[in-house]
């Protein structure tokens, strides 16, 4: 039994299983209706059918839908963070993570074709991660340039997705529902979730949903952060300006994937190598510093106690946060793992593993990491608090050869984590 090894296998196969060519089983077409997740369209009775959709997911699932309903599909348009070519529907490769003048170009040419639709048109559009970059029309007195700083403010200050998401939307006209008001016609939303919890209005940041009963008051945010006299002072303005709400509207929304579907994968690869899988949670949230410490404290418990038969594999997902106070290179993920290797003093036979299902973690080429007791014989506790302050994760794991490199997955579920007890 490889503890190394079977982590990194474990983690792989929970990206895979959110792959969108793996999250399709509740969509088909029998030539006349579509079928979603229990519910038909009458795909017949409409003049056009397009593929609409943004996000890092966005080209694979379109590729993967047209598959589906091969010449139904009359044209559409994909914005993604790269480009490929898909027959009869158009690509556009956009910015991510932070939004610039291609991102607006490509919210301009889905808004223009939004108000081309005719009523008697159905629209199917496909949304995944990273919709909040690639795809972007600044709101009144805002610019790119305003919604960068505050994004990289709220990001480095340890903001998590829905409270980024939140201020997101209140700097765009394209966001939060809006973009659902320039469609005359029908149409559903197929979702690939990058949200903790699935919650719709911060998928993307919701350019098709709306629902005022989830929102979160940006003056709780600012506050809680701090960022009066930090955030540029027109974005402060405009978070004042309470939106036109009733310009705002959802289209049906069915979550294809998300975190919870690739947990359940990674217990079934567990069981597979003799694992006994136990589900922790698919809402981990907080700093990353914490989750280490708890994702541990279960590893040093079981260690030594048998109240689960052994050998156990904790499965947890979610998305953790990092309040940057250093220059260093890494990510959540790798620093969730540092975190944990230093906790593991005294510790054997136990390994943690993390990874980005996107394959990207943070500003590095890594999707995560993979650490064990051993790996504290190569270094010393004091080094690597250093490279912990310095929030430097890569640096030092990248020297204990502990990195997990995926590239780009094409996917994006949150994080998944592995706890392996021998």
């Amino acid at each position: 039994m490889n503890l190394k090894e079977d982590t990194v296998n474990i983690l792989k196969e929970a990206v895979n299983s959110a792959k969108p060519n793996n999250i399709f089983d509740d969509v088909d077409f029998d030539g006349r209706y579509l079928n979603v997740c229990g519910d038909s369209y009458d795909l017949n009775d409409k003049s056009d059918v397009y593929v609409l959709g943004s996000g890092k997911a966005s080209v694979k699932m379109a590729e993967k839908l047209n598959k589906i309903l091969g010449t139904k599909i009359s044209g559409g348009l994909i914005v993604s963070n790269y480009h490929e070519d898909i027959e009869g529907v158009g690509v556009l490769k956009s910015s991510h993570p932070l939004p610039d003048e291609n991102s607006v170009e490509a919210g301009i040419k889905m808004l223009e074709f939004a108000e081309s639709c005719k009523e008697s048109d159905f629209v199917i559009y496909l949304l995944s991660g990273g919709t909040s970059s690639l795809l972007e029309y600044p709101a009144e007195g805002i610019s790119i340039s305003d919604i960068n700083t505050a994004t990289d403010i709220l990001m480095k200050a340890g903001a998590d997705i829905t409270e980024l998401n939140t201020i997101r939307k209140e700097m765009s006209e394209i966001k939060g529902g809006r973009l659902a008001t320039h469609l005359k016609c029908e149409g559903v939303v197929l979702v690939l979730s990058d949200v903790v919890g699935d919650d719709l209005n911060y998928i993307g940041s919701a350019p098709l949903y709306y629902d005022s009963s989830s929102d979160i008051s940006t003056d709780i945010i600012i506050d809680k952060y701090n960022l009066y006299n930090k955030l540029p002072k027109n974005v402060i303005e405009r978070l004042k300006f309470e939106g036109n709400t009733e310009s705002r509207r959802s289209l049906k929304h069915y979550i294809l994937g998300n975190n919870n579907r690739a947990l359940l994968k990674a217990a079934e690869k567990a069981e597979d190598l003799g694992y006994n899988p136990v589900i922790l949670t698919s809402l981990l949230q907080g700093e990353a510093l914490a989750a280490a410490g708890f994702i541990v404290s279960l590893l040093k418990y079981h260690s030594s106690h048998e109240f689960l038969s052994k050998p156990l594999c904790f499965i947890a997902g979610g998305e953790t946060t990092v309040t940057v106070k250093g220059d260093g290179k890494g990510g959540r993920n790798q620093e969730l793992a540092l975190a944990g290797l230093i906790e593991m003093a005294g510790l054997e036979n136990v390994s943690l593993g993390c990874i980005g299902t996107d394959g990207i973690d943070g500003n590095s080429d890594a999707a995560g990491a993979v650490v064990m007791p051993e790996l504290l014989d190569k270094t010393s506790v004091d080094e690597l608090q250093n490279f912990l302050k310095n929030n430097d994760s890569y640096t030092i794991l990248k020297k204990l050869d502990a990195l997990i490199k995926t590239g780009n997955t094409g996917t994006n579920v949150c994080d998944v984590y592995i706890g392996l007890v021998g």
